[in-house]
């Protein structure tokens, strides 16, 4: 695990103990970053983003069910909310009007499918590490984080042409710091 100061927040109604709470994916997730900020009331989740996260890069997840546009629209303008993510299990048509929101989130981030989910976190993750690579200049830190993007990688299942090109930038850029 890197030592960035990341943050996953999961809002759905149906986290916690009931069945049916994505057990797998939330383990799948965990891997990834750890811990996993789960609540089923969107108060309580503004009360703790705004209070105790302020200094993370919070990638932001929710169901259909509180995805409406206002509540997205609020959510896009916290400063620390890198990403926001929408499982879409219901197949809903989402209109991004906000400019903000529309960065934040974009077509890309609205998921059917786990698979589909967890490979485009594993993508925007990586755009944080080798962001965070790129602040940290020519040191140690920065090879160490494109190392664990490259780790990132490597853990999706269906490589497609492009992480292939990903990942060889990436090691390319490693090669550099040796």
């Amino acid at each position: 695990m890197s030592s960035l100061s990341l943050a996953f927040i999961w809002l759905d109604r149906r986290n916690g103990n009931l069945p049916g709470g994505n057990q797998k994916l939330k383990e799948k997730f965990r891997k990834l970053l750890s811990p996993i900020r789960q609540f089923d009331k969107p108060t309580s989740f503004l009360d703790s983003i705004e209070s105790s996260l302020k200094d993370r890069y919070v990638l932001f997840l929710t169901s259909d069910s509180f995805a409406d546009e206002e509540f997205l629209n609020k959510i896009a303008s916290l400063p620390n909310v890198y990403r926001i993510y929408i499982y879409n299990q219901q197949e809903n048509n989402y209109q991004m009007d906000d400019i903000n929101l529309a960065e934040k989130m974009g077509s890309e981030r609205i998921i059917q499918f786990d698979e589909q989910l967890y490979k485009q976190i594993i993508l925007d993750l990586i755009k944080i590490y080798s962001k965070e690579s790129d602040q940290a200049g020519q040191g140690k830190q920065a090879k160490e984080l494109l190392e664990f993007a490259v780790q990132l990688i490597n853990t999706i299942d269906d490589q497609d042409e492009d992480l292939q090109q990903m990942e060889k930038y990436l090691l390319s850029r490693i090669r550099y710091f040796k």
